[in-house]
């Protein structure tokens, strides 16, 4: 049985686990007897996969995990199988009806359907037989008792619930774009290899779209371009004469390439009878998909073609081609990108907003999968009052609608989801556009790639662009390094001068990396008709960054700012993008943009009840009836300052911090904060030498015990904190250190303030390491890939003999009692170092001017952890990047308000040290403070307390920093993209958990644990 187990295969895994909860249970689930399940269990002549047997030996499930069937005389087994495919089903069918077993499933490890054997003389169908249709699932223990626990109910004529039709066919179609895209990968990855002229055109197609999709990617994309064709091609069927007497059914071909010369000719015949389509069917690289020459793969892809006779696209709401494309394209290869799928809601709220009129041109610049043009194509609909579409409607909209975007992938999305809005109607003029945004002007004649048909002949398309009536969009969220470099030339060219004029400019080295989202605002400012609406969802970060200011002062300057709207929780799959919806109208007259009343709000949608389109809509016009329900403030453009953070205009804060600084000193008074300990990063923090505020290399600089030894460096190893993640509580002790330490971590900083003449041969050879082989391993965009010895603060230290002998000297090390985390993800942590570290520029620490007593010390920690002092962090600290966390800088610590600690009452400094003592000990007992659930946890107990003793001390309200931090921390939760809720629920959802049935039977159903992912 051992054996069986390490086996991969789905077959050996799920008999052993089947076998194994069996013999826990006695044999007997919910009242059912069963005996040991078989493998390669005999019917008529053949072999089942797997059965499981009721006692008395009637089979109750077949299960298949493999394809089985007979080539040219031989036997053949196929393991990769798609389990959703009609002739898969089909074998597992055949054992059922042969063994009698009332239920059969197909598995290949990843997905599951289970269905039930049709009665005698009743025809299977998918639609009516199907029972549970589940993915991503794990076959475990836990899984084969679900399986055991849900055909036992349904033996016994329990209920169970049967997942949605809907659902399955979503299941369907990523389960066939998973096995055809890992059945084409091998040939996609050998034609990158030994095709030159397929290989300079995926350069090509790389360096036009700004990335470079491998192997996997590619074929995912070709997979998932050639089912649409496919099911395109069906759609149409149902709606042209012509096409419906050619069908497109099972082919017979000798080989693959015959195969998809023959489904080619189809997808052109489509393209000849409705005149247009040419988006659909002709897509660049991804046409070049090669197949294997194996039946298998054929009868696979005819058996799909079966089943798309009997599912319709049409009838599976407004963006399914959307959807599909947000859960195929994986969330990290997406973030790469900066692509994220927008919410329908979202769309529409943005829409409803922008679009006025029925003349209304409309643009998307980077279209993704059509998602705003889908709404908008709705919008001008309902506007030229229609309920439903019409042939001239569909014309009309389509002419008014354009969509660019740098990827042709999205833009054959688009193109399909526009083309489903009425499909009886085809027309020539879909403004789908492949182009970069920034390299089109408006006014400007661009030429389709597209042939269409005219009495002149066959002539490819000229588009001319217009200045638009709305622009919507959903910008990518790359930051500037992450920008390809042709895409960074276009921005240049396109409003480098107005980066130039706002101070807008890219400047890596000091941090300042505006978002592409910035630049998609700016550029579509220039092709807004005068009055034109921009309405866009995009990273929140910029509210909270120095050029944040400098990107509001371009707002006002060119738009009417009509309203930001902050959402509270996560709208996008990926950690701490925080998302604001923004609402401009174009106006050159600075009167009237000076009167405009712009209304800032922050939409909590953190409780159940979501906030709906048609309330943020009516709030933003009337927010005087919505003071109570929503974070509203209304103020006069001419009168918003042009020096300030963006988040004070969506929360006063400076109300709270003007009393707070009134009753609190600076912490420049007792502290020089610095970036790190090290001598020369305390010089390079406070401006007292020049130089990079970091150690130039921490590849030469950072020790581990085993480098220690191999170089014999023990008398110039120094204990060091050299990772934020290695300070998960409120203090820094001995212990912690040493646990780095045991752990193999990096726990010292090589530290030698002595000449090189001094130094012993061991230390010299090192150093002489470092000049020649070292290197820095930070990327190449941002200085990385030097020799260590040359990195920039080395260099300088290299050049201030007076204080340093060399560049491998980091001078000393400053007493530093208080560290802070530097970008922390979900609250900044203040940290009392009880034990002597140094420590790198990612850590801010607090060097004293004046001594403080252990006390004292403790109660500052306390307020430091306080919400007043996370209230101040929030409103002047620097967002990272384009999606990263907030971020302490010196500056700003430096002007940061603190209580002081020698001025309160003894009972109250000894009260708040105590609280600290709190803090800390239940962030020791929860496991760190790191996490934000344990964050949530500490801001519910220890910290309230704080609160309520600083707000005491200080006589201050508490409830607006309550608000910031909650804010913060709803960015690390789940993503709810449905929390904004439209007129149109989506309808494909996976199915609902059932609620949980009270039995002694520890256990779940089925359909509730494989709807857990």
């Amino acid at each position: 049985m051992s054996g069986l187990w390490l086996e991969a295969e789905a077959e050996s895994k799920l008999y052993h686990y089947i076998l194994s909860v069996l013999e826990k249970r006695g044999f007997n689930v919910d009242g059912v007897r069963f005996d040991e399940p078989k493998t390669q269990f005999p019917v008529n002549g053949r072999r089942a996969d797997l059965a499981v047997i009721l006692a008395g030996g009637k089979p109750l499930l077949i299960i298949e995990t493999k394809r089985k069937y007979e080539e040219r005389g031989y036997y053949r087994v196929v393991r990769s199988i798609m389990p959703t495919s009609r002739a898969v089903i089909d074998q597992a069918l055949w054992y059922a009806i042969y063994s009698g077993a009332p239920y059969f499933a197909t598995t290949n490890g990843r997905v599951f359907a289970l269905f039930r054997r049709p009665e005698a003389g009743e025809k299977f169908s998918f639609d009516t037989h199907r029972i549970l249709i589940r993915e991503r699932i794990t076959i475990n223990e836990e899984f084969a008792e679900e399986i055991l626990i849900t055909v036992s109910r349904l033996y016994k004529k329990v209920p169970v619930a049967v997942t949605p039709l809907d659902w399955s066919f979503i299941i369907l179609l990523r389960d066939f774009v998973t096995w055809l895209s890992e059945t084409i990968e091998p040939l996609i990855r050998r034609k990158i290899r030994v095709d030159e002229g397929f290989r300079a055109r995926y350069e090509g197609f790389a360096g036009e779209v700004g990335y470079k999709p491998d192997a996997s990617q590619l074929a995912k994309e070709m997979a998932y371009v050639f089912m649409n064709k496919i099911i395109f091609y069906k759609v149409l069927e149902r709606h042209f004469k012509e096409l419906g007497g050619r069908k497109l059914r099972p082919i017979m071909a000798p080989d693959s390439k015959s195969y998809l010369d023959i489904l080619n000719r189809y997808f052109a015949k489509a393209v000849e009878v409705t005149g247009d389509f040419e988006p659909v069917f002709y897509t660049g690289i991804y046409d070049e998909i090669e197949l294997p020459d194996d039946p298998f793969v054929l009868e696979n892809i005819n058996a799909f073609i079966e089943d798309m006779e009997h599912h319709r696209l049409e009838d599976l709401g407004s963006d399914i081609v959307g959807f599909i494309y947000e859960e195929l394209i994986p969330a990290a290869e997406r973030h790469a990108l900066g692509q994220f799928y927008t919410p329908p809601a979202i769309a529409e709220l943005i829409t409803r907003w922008a679009v006025r009129s029925p003349d209304d041109k409309v643009l998307d610049p980077g279209c993704g999968s059509g998602t705003f043009l889908v709404k908008a194509y709705k919008r001008l609909l309902e506007l030229k009052g229609y309920r439903e579409s019409t042939e001239k409607a569909h014309k009309e909209i389509l002419r008014q609608l354009y969509a660019f975007d740098i990827n042709p992938f999205p833009l054959h999305l688009t193109a399909l989801n526009l083309a489903s809005r009425y499909i009886r109607a085809p027309s020539t003029e879909v403004n789908t556009i492949h182009t970069d945004f920034f390299r089109v002007r408006a006014e400007q004649t661009v030429v389709s790639p597209y042939i269409v048909k005219t009495a002149a002949g066959e002539v490819k398309r000229e588009i001319n662009i217009p200045r638009f009536d709305a622009i919507i969009a959903n910008p990518p969220y790359t930051r500037w390094t992450e920008i390809p470099e042709k895409t960074r030339e276009a921005i240049k060219d396109s409003i480098g001068k107005l980066l130039s004029e706002y101070n807008l400019t890219a400047q890596v080295q000091r941090g300042i990396e505006p978002g592409i989202y910035i630049h998609f605002i700016m550029h579509a400012h220039s092709m807004l008709k005068e009055g034109g609406r921009l309405g866009m969802i995009i990273s929140d970060s910029w509210l909270q960054t120095d050029y944040g200011i400098d990107f509001g002062r371009f707002l006002l300057d060119h738009f009417k700012v009509k309203a930001l709207i902050d959402i509270s929780a996560r709208v996008f799959p990926v950690p701490l993008i925080g998302t604001c919806i923004i609402l401009l109208e174009k106006c050159d007259n600075e009167k009237e943009r000076g009167e405009n009343q712009a209304v800032f709000m922050y939409a909590d949608i953190s409780e159940k009840e979501a906030f709906k389109v048609d309330e943020i809509l009516e709030a933003i016009e009337k927010p005087e009836k919505y003071g109570d329900r929503y974070t509203l403030r209304v103020l006069k453009q001419g009168e918003i300052p042009r020096n300030q953070k963006w988040i004070n205009l969506i929360f006063d804060a400076n109300a709270i911090l003007d009393e707070l600084k009134r009753k609190t000193i600076k912490m420049a008074e007792i502290f020089e904060p610095s970036y790190g300990n090290a001598t020369y990063l305390y010089l390079a923090s406070r401006r007292k030498i020049g130089g990079p505020r970091n150690l130039g290399t921490k590849e030469f600089f950072y020790l581990d015990e085993e480098k220690v030894q191999q170089y014999g460096l023990r008398d110039y190893a120094y204990p060091a904190l050299t990772s934020a993640r290695y300070a998960k509580w409120f203090t820094f002790t001995k212990e912690d250190w040493e646990d780095l330490k045991n752990k193999g971590a990096p726990c010292y900083f090589f530290m030698c303030h002595e000449p090189r003449e001094k130094l012993p041969k061991n230390v010299l050879d090192y150093i002489r390491w470092g000049e020649t082989e070292c290197r820095t391993m930070i990327r190449g965009t941002r200085g990385g890939g030097k020799i260590c010895s040359q990195a920039l603060a080395c260099q300088a230290r290299e050049k201030k003999k007076d204080l340093f002998y060399g560049w491998y000297d980091l001078g000393g090390v400053e007493k530093a009692p208080i560290m802070a985390i530097r970008q922390s993800r979900y609250k900044t942590r203040f940290i009392m170092q009880k034990f002597d570290v140094v420590t790198y520029d990612a850590i801010v620490t607090l060097i004293p001017k004046s001594e403080l007593d252990d006390l004292e010390l403790k109660a500052l920690l306390a307020f430091l952890n306080s919400s007043f002092a996370q209230l101040y962090i929030e409103t002047t600290g620097r967002t990272t990047g384009a999606v990263g966390p907030v971020s302490l800088e010196v500056k700003h610590t430096e002007e940061m308000p603190i209580l002081n600690v020698k001025a309160p009452r003894q009972e109250d400094i000894e009260l708040l040290a105590s609280l600290f003592d709190g803090l800390e000990a239940e962030a020791r007992r929860l496991g760190g403070a790191d996490t934000m659930e344990n964050i949530e946890k500490l801001w519910d107990t220890v910290i309230e307390k704080i609160d309520v003793e600083v707000a005491s001390i200080l006589g201050l309200p508490r409830e607006l920093a309550k608000t910031m931090m909650k804010r913060r921390l709803q960015r690390a939760e789940e993503a709810a993209p449905e929390a904004i809720k439209g007129e149109e629920e989506p309808r494909l959802k996976p199915p609902k958990k059932p609620e949980r049935q009270t039995s002694t039977d520890k256990n779940i159903p089925l359909d509730k644990f494989l709807s857990e992912k």
